[in-house]
């Protein structure tokens, strides 16, 4: 069997103002106890699944270049000598700007990783102080030049938007330093305010106010004919790509492929199961695969056209059909056609079109109305 592999490495300096992930501060201390959980978790799902090859890796976190060098290899190695990757699968690190050191690029050259996600969210200082960031876009530009250095050459950065006092200009300013990087992927999404955290709270309390809906819809809009002429393409709703250089891995997740998550708070989806892992310190006392569910032919057809239509591709119809039948097909093209402003079907895909991808959410329960598997 093979699938793609998500490693959560959820080790951080600092906790930022928006982030509900499941990461530490402070227990980096930790990470050879960690090192060692996730190897044997390895080892029981590839005996469970009979996994053994990988047609992409991600190591997220949290911040996964905290590790050193040598902790870096000796994950790798333990996870190469249990998964073989694919010929020419991609293998993706995120890193943050500044945090991120030669001898630990040189470690991820070693161990084929042939992408790096870079997370920068904003150009301006005071945006990133306000999301409690640690960096200045120099720190990013410079982790740029030392990734290039190191050989990696597909470089993906982040940007943000709907942040609390931003501007249209100021999210095209952010887009247009990207653009001037040498870099082959941005996402750009907009900012979810979850309610444990700080950020949250300072909206809450009125000491921060976020842009007005109407604003909102105009830096998307403007975000994807901005990079559009900068040749990032707009392959799914947040994320832009030069030809050739779309996430192989996430494109996994949206066309319900099988993935392998491991470490603390990673999902899984394997062989029609979804579950997950537990918090860090659970983690580390031996339990893992958590909350255990079998998804039913509803539950693939919802999770198709919920994720596919995220797609700009959009759904193939011919898989489509063959997966749930004829007449659940009639019935999605039935309902596409009640929103002719929103959807078209060209050759054998049903996509949203930009207006469409705007409330995408919304838009699927419509399509997903008297389909039944």
């Amino acid at each position: 069997m093979k699938a793609a592999l998500y490693v959560h490495l959820p080790f951080c300096v600092k906790k930022c103002e928006y982030c509900d992930f499941v990461s530490y501060a402070g227990k980096l201390g930790k990470a050879d106890e960690y090192i060692d959980a996730v190897l044997n978790e390895a080892k029981t799902r590839k005996a469970e699944y009979g996994l053994t090859s990988l047609t992409s890796a991600y190591f997220g976190g949290g911040t996964p270049s905290l590790l050193s060098a040598s902790q870096f290899t000796r994950l790798t190695e333990g996870l190469c000598s249990l998964f073989r990757p694919e010929e020419g699968a991609e293998i993706t690190v995120e890193v943050n700007p500044g945090a991120v050191c030669r001898e630990f690029l040189a470690a991820c050259k070693a161990a084929k990783v042939n992408r790096v996600s870079l997370g920068v969210q904003a150009y301006q200082e005071k945006l990133l102080r306000l999301l409690g960031r640690i960096h200045t876009f120099e720190d990013a530009e410079r982790t740029v030049e030392l990734i290039g250095e190191a050989g990696i050459e597909n470089v993906s950065c982040d940007a943000m938007f709907a942040l609390p006092g931003q501007t249209v200009g100021e999210l095209l300013e952010t887009l247009g330093a990207l653009a001037e990087l040498n870099i082959k992927h941005i996402s750009c999404y907009s900012l979810i305010l979850e309610e444990n955290t700080p950020l949250y709270r300072k909206v809450a309390e009125g000491r921060l106010s976020l842009p007005d809906e109407e604003t909102c819809r105009e830096m998307q809009l403007k975000a994807v004919g901005f990079l559009q002429d900068r040749g990032f393409e707009r392959y799914e709703i947040s994320n832009y790509a030069l030809k050739g250089f779309e996430s192989k891995h996430n494109t996994a997740y949206w066309t319900g492929g099988d993935y392998l998550g491991l470490g603390c708070a990673a999902h899984s989806y394997m062989k029609g199961e979804r579950f997950s892992n537990p918090p860090l310190d659970e983690y580390l006392s031996g339990k893992n695969k958590t909350d255990v569910q079998t998804v039913d032919a509803q539950g693939r057809l919802e999770e198709t056209v919920l994720l596919q239509t995220r797609l700009t591709r959009g759904i193939e119809l011919s898989a489509f059909q063959r997966a749930f039948g004829s007449a659940n097909l009639r019935q999605l093209l039935r309902n596409a056609a009640k929103y002719p402003d929103y959807t078209e079907v060209s050759g054998d895909c049903l996509r949203l079109n930009t207006e469409g991808l705007m409330v995408q959410n919304a838009l699927v329960l419509e399509l997903l109305s008297g389909l039944s598997a």
